[in-house]
Parts: C-alpha cells; sequence; structure tokens
C-alpha cells in the first residue's frame, strides 16, 4: 500500500473542462500541463535547450522553479 502522506494534491483548474476530481500526486511525480507562450519566449527556451544539450522539458521546469524560488534542480 502506497503512503499518501507525502503526495501533493492539485485542485481543479479555474479554466477549461474542470476535473471531476482532485488529482494526487508523489512530489517527484511529473504533470503535464499544456502553458501558450509567445513564440519569441519559445524561441528562447529552444534556444537554451539546444546549446546546453537538454530536453525543452528540463529547460523549462528549471526556469519555473528559479522563477518560483525554489531550490535544488527541477529535475534530475
Amino acid at each position: 500500500m502506497k503512503d499518501n502522506s507525502s503526495r501533493i494534491e492539485l485542485p481543479p483548474a479555474r479554466t477549461g473542462r474542470p476535473a471531476a476530481r482532485p488529482r494526487r500526486y508523489a512530489p517527484d511525480e511529473l504533470v503535464r500541463f499544456d502553458a501558450r507562450i509567445p513564440a519569441r519566449l519559445a524561441k528562447q527556451l529552444y534556444d537554451v535547450a539546444l546549446i546546453d544539450g537538454r530536453s525543452v522539458t528540463a529547460v523549462h521546469a528549471d526556469l519555473l522553479a528559479a522563477a518560483l524560488e525554489c531550490r535544488g534542480a527541477a529535475m534530475d
């Protein structure tokens, strides 16, 4: 049986089709979400990923974590 005490609950979003119930994830479990960003910002994101030899997802997660003042690497 899994320990649910450390799980993170994401409430339904305010836009789009609402979830039937909150979703619960392990702290390091990957969560997929859709974001629309300006093309000029996407270009910068892809350029950094290409230069660093990393995935766009990893670069995005690190930048978002830094913006939210999280500590440590967002994705190992």
